[in-house]
């Protein structure tokens, strides 16, 4: 507890009717609450104080005053001026209204540190003080004062700047971290959560009283704007993490209710690539959706944990593949940077073990990847360095420049849509313009027969790589969780989605011998994709960017949530372009180039359709790829 001299100004003006905005909306079992500041916005969460305890507690007495309140708004303010005025602290003020946490109804009570010693009021900051009265006001006791404001409290140590919630009681008043919420009306998360002191997390079981979602808690980005940005180069920026990856104190469903039920203690240990991430000064806000055991299925095939919805266009569209909770929570919600997700055989993809896999479901030992979601290409290539980058034997040592070369695999196009397909062309042109490349039409399927010696295509021949997918994830956890399942109840199988029951039928017949020979097969792809279609190279990592369209409807049309309004067209002669990467294993990134009209099948009005293309680079230049992705921010050829 905080030994400190307080000194409570203007106090009685509470009690002659100065309201504060704070009105509780709900206390939970542990301690925390919820509550609003008075207006139509999302409430305000402020965790259990068992786990999450005050940064700040300061003796106030009652001073012969009735206080019926029991939590006061505050705002804590630091200052690194030598001479604090009054203007000083008004503008830091308005800065912090910036912040999408912070609103004036925090400044009911104000704390002032100084991150100087010495730092003196002058005469206009006393005047503005006095003209806010407010009922609470500490003053860092660093801070030199010439006219009679009050005493100081002393300085143990700098709170972060930000709003908080004081709690008042017993003559104490305590300052608590406090975070805005947002509700999940997609349905991407499994549940929001917040850091306790031991460095754990705690679930935030909130509901939205009238939407019936969850509420997802969010904390101001105030309170790591004093972190060094070499040190901390993630601060504050806000991530999710998906429900297949350890957090410690949440359990990992993995996508399953009956996962979840039978191994239903939580995590004591967060996943070494997520806790990087935090030690680099992200915040996770909780854990998002995601396929059973990321098993990639179609939005009708996930009836054990309820599919994510789609915010663009007509809400209706699929959001593809595992990590689709991830997908729904970065398109919809603009209080996240980031989100994480997992790949192994085609969306979001970092090169094979640039990335820790430790404390993830393991899908196929060859394959697993983790990448991550984010709206902001700036953003992507810091997270792509500090993550990726640093002393990773899986990437290739830079600095490089960006590929100068876009290899243009002629048998994955045309795309399904000739609007889309003339998006593409002009804005290939454009591109290879602006940055001075040059494009080469491959066919990637030739060269396979010529360098393999194979006479079919390339899906023929890798059909059974993914096998591996089968395999490792019957004998890494599915054999286990099935066993154990049956011992708790009764010899029951667990219910599970389709698209992980008929996989787990077949596994008994997958073979140690059959999973070496697709390995095998597998590290065969790997050096045909990264000597023969994408080459390396010293200047760029990266000969070229091997290019396709993600989308399995063939790009350029609506892929709906109901399968029963799509088209699937076969992968004439090639393969999936997905799979590319996961099975090079190398890295691939999906960036936007623009939108097409469509005519909605369910809103019956015209839509817009984003089209994106995909870029594979040489395995391990995940970072050259990233600076192809920062020259082209720069020049605003993303859309």
């Amino acid at each position: 507890m905080t030994s400190a001299r307080l000194v409570v100004l203007f106090a009685l003006l509470w009690a002659f009717g100065i309201a504060s905005p704070f009105k509780v909306l709900l206390t939970n079992y542990d301690g925390s609450i919820v509550y609003s500041l008075g207006k139509p916005t999302n409430p305000y969460y402020v965790p259990s104080p068992g786990k999450s305890t005050a940064v700040g507690s300061y003796s106030i007495g009652k001073n012969g005053v009735n206080w019926e309140l029991d939590f006061v708004p505050f705002t804590v303010v630091v200052l690194n001026a030598t001479i604090i005025t009054g203007k000083v602290i008004e503008d830091t003020i308005e800065e912090y209204k910036k912040d999408d946490v912070y609103v004036a109804d925090f400044l009911v009570g104000l704390q002032i540190i100084s991150l100087i010693k010495g730092a003196e009021l002058d005469e206009s900051a006393i005047t503005y003080l006095k003209s806010l009265s407010l009922p609470y006001l500490l003053i860092d006791d660093r801070v030199k004062c010439s006219s009679a404001i009050g005493k100081s409290v002393k300085n143990t140590g700098i709170v972060p700047p930000g709003p908080y919630v004081g709690k008042i009681e017993s003559g104490m008043l305590s300052l608590f971290p406090t975070y805005a919420t947002f509700y999940d009306q997609y349905d991407a998360f499994m549940t929001g959560a917040t850091p306790n002191d031991d460095g754990s997390y705690a679930y935030a079981r909130i509901w939205h009283p009238e939407q019936y979602e969850i509420m997802i808690p969010y904390p101001s980005k105030l309170y790591t704007s004093l972190l060094g940005l070499a040190q901390y180069p993630l601060a504050g920026r806000r991530f999710a993490i998906n429900d297949i990856i350890d957090l410690d104190g949440i359990i990992t469903g993995g996508g399953s209710r009956e996962y979840a039920r039978l191994y239903n203690n939580p995590k004591n240990e967060t996943a070494p690539a997520m806790a990087k991430l935090i030690a680099l000064g992200a915040v996770p806000l909780g854990k998002t959706k995601s396929a059973t055991f990321a098993w990639g299925a179609w939005p009708d095939q996930t009836d054990d944990i309820p599919y994510s919805w789609n915010p663009r266009a007509d809400g209706y569209l699929g959001l593809s593949a595992s990590s689709y909770g991830s997908a729904a929570a970065i398109a919809a919600y603009p209080e996240l940077d980031c989100t994480i997700g997992t790949d192994t055989e085609g969306v979001l993809r970092t090169t094979w073990r640039a990335v820790e896999v430790e404390g993830i479901i393991t899908s196929a030992i060859t394959l697993d990847s983790v990448g991550f979601l984010t709206r902001d290409p700036v953003l992507a290539q810091t997270i792509a360095n500090v993550w990726e980058g640093e002393a990773k034997p899986a990437l290739a040592p830079g600095p490089f420049a960006y590929p100068k070369k876009i290899i243009y695999p002629t048998e994955w196009f045309p795309v399904n849509s000739s609007a889309a397909q003339s998006l593409i062309d002009s804005w290939i042109a454009n591109v290879t313009t602006v940055l001075g490349m040059t494009i080469e039409y491959q066919n990637t399927s030739q060269i396979f027969q010529e360098v393999v010696g194979y006479n079919g295509t390339m899906g023929e021949w890798t059909t059974n790589v993914s096998s591996l997918n089968i395999y490792d994830k019957w004998v890494t956890m599915g054999r286990q969780f099935v066993e154990d399942y049956g011992k708790e109840f009764g010899g029951r199988y667990p219910e599970l989605d389709v698209s992980v029951r008929t996989p787990w039928a077949e596994s008994p017949t997958y073979t140690k011998e059959y999973y070496d020979e697709n390995t095998e097969r597998a590290w065969e792809f790997t050096d045909f994709i990264n000597n023969h279609v994408i080459p390396g190279n010293n200047d760029t990592c990266s000969d070229g960017l091997w290019i396709y369209q993600i989308a399995d409807t063939g790009g350029g049309v609506p892929e709906y949530r109901d399968r029963t309004l799509d088209y699937f067209p076969d992968f004439a002669e090639a393969m999936r372009g997905a799979s590319i990467a996961p099975f090079a294993p190398t890295t691939d990134i999906t960036v936007p180039i623009g939108q097409i009209p469509y005519m909605s099948a369910i809103s019956h009005v015209e839509e817009q359709l984003a089209i994106t293309l995909n870029f594979v680079a040489h395995r391990g230049c995940d970072l050259a790829l990233m600076e192809f992705l920062q020259s082209m921010c720069g020049r605003w050829l993303l859309r």
